[in-house]
C-alpha cells in the first residue's frame, strides 16, 4: 500500500485575483464594500471639516469612523500587496509596477488620517480617497479604459494646447511688459493665456498692445478649435468603448447559444413573436429570438432574451441558433414568403424539428402544411373567437377569465415510455387525477388513433401520449413524474 506524503496531497491555490478583483460575485461584493467603506471616510472629513452642517453625534465619532476605514484600507493595500507578490513571476518588474502605480500612491495616501496634516496638504487625503472608491466603480473604470486607448490622440491634443499656452504666454509678456500693469511677470501671462484659450474670458487682464490682440485673437480659435477636438476625441472613446461592450456582450450571448439543446427558436419579433417569447418564459422553455430589424432585435435583448440579430432565411443565421440541436421553431415574421423559405432551411438541416408558422392566406397554408409544418392563421383564428363569443358567450367568457387569471388552466402532452409507472394501466388504477389534478381529454396511441375522454377502464399503452387539463403547476409535477 503506497503513503502519500503530505507534500504530495494535491492542494487548491487561493486565487486572489479571481476572488476579489475579477467579475465574480464575491468580487461584486468586495467593491460594493469597499465603495461604502470610502464613503464612511468622506462622511468622517465632512464631519471634521464642518464642511456641512451634519451631526452624527460628538466629535470623537468623526475619530472612530476613521480609524475603522483606514483599517480596511490598510487590508486592501495588503490584500494587492500579496497578489502582487505572488504574481511576480507571471509579469517582470510586477513588484515595481504595483509600488509606483498611480492607485497604489492613492492607496498609500488614503492610509493617512486626515487631521494628520495641516491644510491645504490635507487635500490630498481627501482627494486619494476619491480615487480609491472610484477604482471599485465599474462605470469609472469603463471610462478610464476608453480614454486610455485614445491616449495617443489625447496626449498629442495636450502637447498643442501646452505649445499654444506657452508660446502666447511669453509673446504677450514680451510685448505687455511695461505697458499692461496686469502683467507684472510671466504667472500673469500664464494666467491670461490659459484663460483666454479656455474661453472664460474673466476680463482682469486684457491686452493693451496691437500684437497682444492679435495674440488673443489666435488663442481664442485655437481654444476653440481645440475643446472642439479634444470633445470629439473623448466622445469617440466612449462610442467605442461602449461598442465593445455591446461586442462583448453579443459574444457572451453566442456562447450561451451554443450551450442550447432540445430548445425552440422564434423566427420574428413582431406582435406574434412577442407574445409567443413571452410564454415561452412563463414555461420557462429556452428559446433564441432570430429578428432582422435592430429595434425589434434590441427590445427582444432588453427584456433579456437570447437574441440572433439576422433574417431566418439565411442558412448560417439559423445555424448560429442551432436549428439541429432545436426542438421546434415558431415561423411568425411578416411575409408568408419569409416564413416558407425559413421553414425550407430549417427542415433541411433537421426534419424532425416541429414546425409551426403563421399563415395568412388559405394557400401558404397548404404549403405549410406540405413541408411538414402546422399552421395558425389569424383570421380563421379571429373567426372561430368571435363565432364562440356569438354561439356561446357564457362559455367564451368563463375560457378568458381562467386564461387570464393567476393559475392558469393549461393544456398539455406527454409521452408514455416503457419506464414510465403508468405504462400498461388502466385510467382509473393511476393517481393522474387524484394526485396531479389533471384530467386526461384525450389518448393519442402509438398509432396516431385518437381517443376523445377516455373511459376509466381504457389502458395507458407504451408509446402513446395523453393529452391533459391542469394547472402549470401540476403539470410541472407530473412532468417530473414520468421519466
Amino acid at each position: 500500500m503506497i503513503r502519500r506524503t503530505l507534500k504530495e496531497l494535491p492542494t487548491k491555490k487561493f486565487d486572489i485575483r479571481a476572488t476579489f478583483f475579477s467579475g465574480s460575485t464575491i468580487s461584486k461584493i468586495y467593491s460594493f464594500f469597499m465603495q461604502f467603506i470610502t464613503a464612511l471616510s468622506l462622511i468622517a472629513i465632512i464631519g471634521y471639516d464642518k464642511a456641512i452642517p451634519i451631526n452624527l453625534g460628538m466629535p470623537q465619532i468623526y475619530k472612530k469612523i476613521e480609524i475603522l476605514t483606514i483599517f480596511f484600507f490598510l487590508a486592501d493595500l495588503a490584500i494587492k500587496g500579496v497578489m502582487s507578490y505572488e504574481e511576480k513571476d507571471q509579469q517582470k518588474h510586477s513588484i515595481a509596477r504595483f509600488v509606483f502605480h498611480p492607485l497604489r500612491i492613492a492607496d498609500v495616501f488614503a492610509i493617512i488620517p486626515y487631521g494628520f496634516l495641516p491644510y491645504p496638504y490635507r487635500l490630498a487625503i481627501l482627494v486619494a480617497r476619491i480615487i480609491k472608491g472610484a477604482s471599485y466603480s465599474k462605470s469609472i473604470k469603463e471610462v478610464l479604459a476608453g480614454l486610455k486607448e485614445k491616449t495617443f490622440e489625447i496626449s498629442t491634443v495636450f502637447i498643442i494646447f501646452t505649445f499654444s499656452i506657452l508660446s502666447s504666454s511669453i509673446i504677450i509678456f514680451v510685448a505687455e511688459e511695461g505697458k499692461n500693469p496686469n502683467i507684472k511677470n510671466i504667472f500673469d501671462a500664464l494666467w491670461w493665456s490659459i484663460v483666454t484659450f479656455t474661453t472664460v474670458g474673466y476680463g482682469d487682464i486684457t491686452p493693451q498692445t496691437t500684437i497682444g490682440r492679435v495674440v488673443a485673437s489666435f488663442l481664442m480659435i485655437m481654444g476653440i478649435s481645440g475643446i472642439a477636438l479634444l470633445t470629439g476625441i473623448i466622445s469617440s472613446a466612449f462610442t467605442d468603448r461602449i461598442l465593445k461592450l455591446k461586442l462583448s456582450m453579443e459574444e457572451i450571448m453566442e456562447k450561451k447559444i451554443k450551450n442550447l439543446t432540445n430548445h425552440f427558436i422564434i423566427c420574428g419579433y413582431g406582435r406574434v413573436g412577442k407574445v409567443v417569447a413571452k410564454e415561452m418564459e412563463r414555461f420557462k422553455k429556452p428559446f433564441v429570438v432570430v429578428e432582422e430589424n435592430q429595434e425589434r432585435a434590441k427590445e427582444a435583448i432588453n427584456e433579456g432574451y437570447l437574441t440572433i440579430i439576422g433574417s431566418a432565411t439565411d442558412e448560417e443565421v439559423l445555424k448560429k441558433a442551432r436549428v439541429k440541436e432545436a426542438q421546434g421553431i415558431a415561423l411568425v415574421m411578416d411575409t408568408d414568403a419569409d416564413n416558407l423559405y425559413a421553414l425550407i432551411t430549417a427542415k433541411d438541416e433537421n426534419r424532425n424539428i416541429l414546425a409551426v408558422a403563421r399563415a395568412n392566406s388559405e394557400d401558404s397554408v397548404k404549403k405549410f402544411i406540405k413541408l411538414g409544418a402546422k399552421t395558425i392563421s389569424p383570421y380563421q383564428s379571429s373567426g372561430y373567437d368571435i363565432s364562440r363569443m356569438l354561439i356561446s358567450p357564457r362559455t367564451a367568457e368563463f375560457v378568458s377569465i381562467v386564461m387570464q387569471s393567476d393559475r392558469t388552466i393549461e393544456m398539455g402532452e406527454f409521452y408514455i415510455t416503457k419506464d414510465s409507472p403508468y405504462a400498461g394501466k388502466k385510467i382509473k388504477d393511476t393517481d393522474i387525477r387524484s394526485n396531479y389534478n389533471l384530467i386526461i381529454i384525450a389518448i393519442i396511441s402509438k398509432n396516431k388513433e385518437t381517443i376523445f375522454n377516455p373511459k376509466a377502464n381504457d389502458i395507458i399503452e407504451v408509446g402513446s401520449t395523453l393529452i391533459c387539463v391542469g394547472t402549470k403547476e401540476d403539470m410541472e409535477r407530473f412532468q417530473e413524474a414520468i421519466p
